[in-house]
Parts: C-alpha cells; sequence; structure tokens
C-alpha cells in the first residue's frame, strides 16, 4: 500500500511538472519582429539631392537611398518630418504622419524607394515628399509603408559634427551638428511664445557670431527660459532662404552648461537705423550738427558752403570695470574731404559726464580703418578697450571741417561688445 502511494504521489509530481512546463512555454514572450530589407541602397543622399533641377519633379527611377535617423518628434518640436542622414549629407522627408520617434528612434536605419515620390524645396532647402498643389508637400500616411523600410533595430546615434557658426556650409544643412562654447542673446525668455506658432531666438558665439534656434510652441520645452552663461547645442542644421537656423530634437541637447560662465554680452548696440539712440550730441563750433538720415548717424559742414566746424558724437557712460575683453566695432562711409584728413576721430574718456566736452580729458582711440571715401561701406575690424578701465567710460567721435575742406561722415552698427558673467 506504502508503494501504490509513492507511485500516486510520483506521477501527481511529474504531472505537475509537464503542465507547469506547457503554462510556461505557452506564455512565454514573442519574439521581437525585427525588420529586415532584402534590397540595398543605389544612391547616395548627395546623389539624390543632385538630381533636383529647381522644380518640382517626379522620381521615375528605381532609386533607393538609406540613412540614418537623426531627428526625433517626442519633444514635439519638429512636426511630421523625418531627418536622414549618410556619409554624403542629410535629407528632411515630410510625411503625413505623427508620433514618428515610435517607428523611427534615432539610430534606426532606414532604406528609402524613392520612385513615385517628388523631389523638391521648401525655403530653399531640397526635400524629399509628394506633390501638394503644385510644391512639394507631404508623402500620404497610405503610402508612408511602401516607401520608407526600417531594416534592423535602431543602433547608435549618429555623432554630430563639432563646427562653428562661421564654418557652416551647404553641405551640413539637414545634417546634426554640435556648435560649442555658445549662449543665448537674451537670457530668462521663453523658448517659444504660445502667441506664435514659432519663435527664433539667437545664439551667440564667443566671436559674436550668431545663428537662429527655431522652436515650435508645441515643444514640451516651450516654457522653459533660456539659460545664463554659455555651454553647447548639439540641432539639426536647417536653413530657410539662405539663413542658417538651428532645430533641437530636445532640451536636453543642450549640454554641458555653465550658468557661471563669462559671455560675450553687448554693452552698446547702436545700429543708427532711425535715431540716435543713447547718443548727444554737441556742438562746439560752427551751426551744423550730427544728425540721424536714412544711412546712419551722419555729420557734415558742407550747408551751401564750406564752414568751420567741431561736432562730437558721444556715447552713454559705460562701466569697464565689471568685465573683461572689451571690443568696439562700426562701419562707416565718407564722401569729399580728402583720404586720411582727420575730420573724424574716435577717443574715449573717463572724466566726462555731460554737455562741453572740451572741459574733460579725452584720449584718442587709433588703429581701426575708415571709409577712405566714395560712400565706401568700411567696418573698422575690432578696437580693443580693454586697457581702458573706469566705471564711467565714454567712447566719442570728434568731426572737424573747416572754410575749405568739408568731408561728410556716416556711421553705422556701433557696438560695445565684452565678456562678462552670465545674468
Amino acid at each position: 500500500m506504502k508503494n501504490i502511494n509513492k507511485i500516486i504521489a510520483l506521477l501527481a509530481f511529474f504531472g505537475s511538472l509537464t503542465f507547469t512546463s506547457c503554462i510556461k512555454d505557452k506564455y512565454d514572450a514573442p519574439s521581437p519582429n525585427i525588420p529586415h530589407v532584402d534590397f540595398t541602397a543605389n544612391k547616395t543622399i548627395a546623389e539624390l539631392k543632385a538630381m533636383y533641377t529647381g522644380t518640382l519633379d517626379s522620381i521615375e527611377d528605381d532609386i533607393i537611398i538609406k540613412g540614418i535617423v537623426i531627428s526625433s518628434d517626442q519633444a514635439g518640436n519638429i512636426y511630421k518630418s523625418l531627418y536622414i542622414q549618410d556619409s554624403t549629407g542629410g535629407l528632411n522627408i515630410s510625411l503625413d504622419k505623427t508620433n514618428l520617434y515610435t517607428i523611427y528612434k534615432p539610430g534606426q536605419k532606414v532604406y528609402v524607394k524613392c520612385k513615385g515620390l517628388y523631389l523638391g524645396a521648401y525655403g530653399g532647402v531640397v526635400q524629399l515628399g509628394f506633390n501638394y498643389a503644385g510644391s512639394i508637400g507631404r508623402i500620404p500616411y497610405a503610402m508612408i509603408d511602401e516607401h520608407i523600410f526600417p531594416d534592423g533595430l535602431p543602433g547608435a546615434q549618429v555623432a554630430p559634427a563639432i563646427k562653428t557658426i562661421p564654418g557652416l556650409t551647404g553641405n551640413d544643412v539637414c545634417t546634426k551638428i554640435q556648435l560649442d562654447n555658445v549662449h543665448f542673446e537674451k537670457v530668462g525668455t521663453e523658448f517659444a511664445s504660445q502667441l506664435f506658432s514659432t519663435t527664433s531666438i539667437n545664439l551667440i558665439d564667443s566671436n559674436g557670431n550668431s545663428i537662429v534656434l527655431y522652436n515650435s510652441k508645441y515643444a514640451n520645452f516651450a516654457s522653459k527660459l533660456t539659460p545664463k552663461g554659455k555651454g553647447s547645442i548639439i540641432a539639426i542644421l536647417s536653413s530657410y532662404n539662405g539663413t542658417n537656423q538651428l532645430i533641437l530634437n530636445s532640451y536636453d541637447d543642450l549640454i554641458n552648461w555653465d550658468t557661471t560662465a563669462y559671455v560675450m554680452r553687448d554693452i552698446i548696440n547702436e545700429p543708427f537705423t532711425s535715431t540716435l539712440g543713447t547718443f548727444t550730441t554737441y556742438s562746439v563750433t560752427g551751426n551744423e550738427q550730427w544728425g540721424i538720415t536714412s544711412y546712419g548717424a551722419t555729420m557734415s559742414g558742407y550747408n551751401s558752403g564750406y564752414h568751420a566746424n567741431e561736432d562730437w558724437l558721444i556715447s552713454p557712460s559705460i562701466n569697464l570695470d565689471n568685465s573683461t575683453n572689451e571690443i568696439c566695432t562700426f562701419t562707416s562711409a565718407k564722401n569729399y574731404g580728402s583720404t586720411n584728413d582727420g575730420s573724424l576721430k574716435l577717443y574715449y574718456s573717463t572724466d566726462y559726464t555731460n554737455g562741453d566736452p572740451t572741459v574733460a580729458h579725452w584720449t584718442e582711440i587709433t588703429g581701426f580703418a575708415l571709409s577712405t571715401g566714395s560712400w565706401t561701406w568700411t567696418p573698422s575690424g575690432n578696437i580693443d578697450l580693454s586697457n581702458i578701465n573706469g566705471n564711467n567710460v565714454h567712447l566719442a567721435f570728434k568731426y572737424v571741417s573747416t572754410t575749405s575742406s568739408c568731408a561728410t561722415w556716416e556711421l553705422k552698427n556701433f557696438k560695445v561688445t565684452a565678456l562678462s558673467q552670465g545674468k
């Protein structure tokens, strides 16, 4: 009897193992459905873009390209666009589909069968899409799976190319880039206003070069405020009618941001477009005075004849004790008079307050370019002010003319920039 009971117990034990094994097998996790492409590319992205003739045109040949996805619409800053990149360049594919990131994640290899699609341009940038009322439009939703094929699982993301703002070229458009040592022109402003569909804000490098950062009001970082300090940005380079602009995949693509860093900022930025701004004038001799024209701040001693004049155009007081690496720049144009006649000079003072400049002490600033005549606009180049100290510094242009020689001078885009701590 004991043996029979043992046999029954063993049968029950092995039966439970069999049942458990069946249950386990039945509910094992399914194998992932990994997409696989059984065809190859026959053109590069650069070769495809080179086929664009300047007008919307359909692709009739069996052209296949491949690339790695570099965009993501997960943060809401990119809308119905897929950016891919290969070793020859990048491409924007316009798709009538949202939530692309769920299928085409950054690092995903894709093949694109281009036959039946269209090459066109928006804002001067070549795109792959479909015909929409004679212009480049989105590939219809129902056609996407017929043309775009993921291959394998997402791999390593494309490493951004380290670039500088002045070093960007047309070959960089629609590729992933990184700019280092940049800062926001305006600190503490929203990345995107809800009053407009898109907002453009400026990024500045350490040499004063600028580039536009283009943000959507639907981005999940739209309400975040631009940080102080400086750092690096990873973004997709786009362009609109020749103006470069950056597009963020995510707020996390602002990297290595140092909010205590010193950045180049404008101490004075006076374009002289419609007024003399914060500059003041003082006429020591003569009836003629500095004024504003459509060409900028303008001065001439000629008025139905030659007249002797001494006239000053004086900047507001600036503090050069709280900054370093101060630089002054402006652009000048001249006519009449003679080359290097000394009719216009630049000075600085640390004890001027207001009114008559001749009661203060002024030191001439030299070593920069001035227009030599014929209304030729001439950039001054960088004028080093770093050797000037003081919390009450004025810069001033002094104009002189005589009864036998009267030059006409025009000035615009006067700037003083300096390294100051991010605020």
